[in-house]
């Protein structure tokens, strides 16, 4: 558990690094060792053995495995909120955050524990780089640009939050911050010829832009990313903090603790969409708790299948929101065809009121988007019917709160 720079256990204090420090020290050792079985304890490692160049593949992989290990996590719960998966299993926890509970003694604590670790090693990585390195380099923009990914995931999902033990600060402070992170990203990757991490923290400031009401920003970056372009989570077979967790919690090879929500296979619309598939076997079909229809998603099959982290349809349709609220709705229409066409979806000819088309954009984010953490802040953003008498974001988890002097703590 995390809270700013001090990761809480049964144990006590360690450091957030020491993961990294692990790997770091296996390959300094063995490095300096003529044999390959002359493998130094990782305590011996200090933490500025982290600022050789040595390090610098094992901190940046550190800062990406951290931030992965939350997303899949990040995807469960938020999708047990905002009606995309329904608890079919033995979780008593997940079946609470199902209805809409989200306190800081819900799921969202040990979400929250995630993002705030993620959002501190890469800060503090970028710090390190910078420090040490001060040439032109891809790692900066790497790790810049996961703590802009980490700042957006808890601003759209959590009433408030903290950065290093510090005071509270609402969702619009850090979209700001994460913007920064990105134009930073996107800087450090233009100066080192890194066009691809470039791209990555241009799509990620669209989307933080889009949140902060940015429309002309957004579009301008949205429309700078190519058809093709996709940016995934890579997951794998091996422990449990590598494996896509979505896939080992939701499907019948491996655990049926949750299955797609109603909302989505009593919909004829999505029922029809080959971006939500998955497998009705039929009302007789449950999980562990024999009361609960069980739908299997197919959209990730395994524990080492990919999860998307942005993707060219994504800033289409950001494009498209943002073409709506300058008042260009045909050019949203095309925008929202143009991803459709991708997945041999008839165009939508509907009504072109901008509230109609609104609402069609909001349907291609809930299939396009589906089980990537983005809809709880979408129904939230539009103010969803659906939300009326839950919470509607989580609030800081039990461990900040309990622990941060500028909260609940002492």
């Amino acid at each position: 558990m995390t809270s700013g720079n001090r990761v809480f256990g049964g144990t006590g204090y360690r450091s957030p690094w020491l993961g990294v420090l692990a790997l770091a020290a296996l390959f300094l050792s063995t490095a300096a060792c003529d044999g390959l079985f002359e493998v130094q304890n990782e305590q011996d490692i200090l933490e500025q053995d982290l600022d050789q160049e040595a390090a610098l593949n094992p901190l940046v992989n550190g800062v990406a495995g951290d931030w992965i290990d939350m997303y899949d996590n990040a995807i469960n719960i938020m999708g047990l909120v905002s009606f995309e998966l329904i608890h079919t299993g033995s979780f008593p926890s997940w079946r609470s955050v199902e209805t809409g509970l989200m306190d800081r003694l819900s799921n969202g604590n040990g979400v929250y524990n995630q993002m705030a670790r993620s959002i501190w090693v890469a800060d503090d990585a970028a710090r390190r780089i910078a420090e040490g390195f001060p040439e032109a380099r891809s790692e900066p923009a790497q790790v810049r640009m996961y703590g802009g990914l980490g700042k957006v995931m808890l601003a759209d999902n959590f009433c408030e939050g903290t950065l290093n033990g510090g005071p509270a600060m609402p969702p619009a402070e850090f979209y700001r911050l994460a913007e920064q992170d990105f134009s930073d990203a996107m800087s450090s990757a233009t100066g080192a010829g890194a066009p691809d991490w470039a791209m990555r923290a241009q799509l990620g400031r669209a989307r933080t832009r889009s949140m902060l009401g940015d429309h002309a920003g957004a579009l301008a970056d949205a429309t700078a990313i190519p058809a093709g372009f996709r940016f995934d989570a890579i997951y794998s077979q091996n422990s449990g903090r590598e494996q896509n967790s979505v896939a080992g919690l939701t499907r019948t090879l491996t655990r049926r603790e949750a299955g797609v929500h109603p909302t989505f296979y009593d919909d004829p619309r999505f029922i029809a969409d080959p971006r939500t598939s998955f497998i009705d076997r039929g009302p007789n079909e449950t999980g562990p708790d024999p009361t609960r229809k069980y739908v299997e998603q197919e959209k990730y099959k395994l524990r080492d299948s990919p999860i998307p982290i942005s993707t060219w349809q994504e800033a289409r349709l950001i494009e498209a929101e943002a073409e709506l609220n300058i008042g260009s709705v045909a050019r949203a229409v095309a925008l929202i065809n143009e991803v459709r066409a991708f997945v041999a979806l008839d165009p939508y000819e509907g009504d072109m009121s901008q509230s109609a088309v609104m609402d069609q954009l909001m349907y291609e984010r809930s299939a396009e988007l589906w089980l990537q953490a983005h809809r709880l802040n979408d129904l939230r953003r539009i103010n969803d019917p659906s939300l009326a008498g839950r919470d509607v974001c989580f609030e800081i988890g039990i461990d900040e709160w309990e622990s941060n002097p500028n909260l609940g703590g002492s």
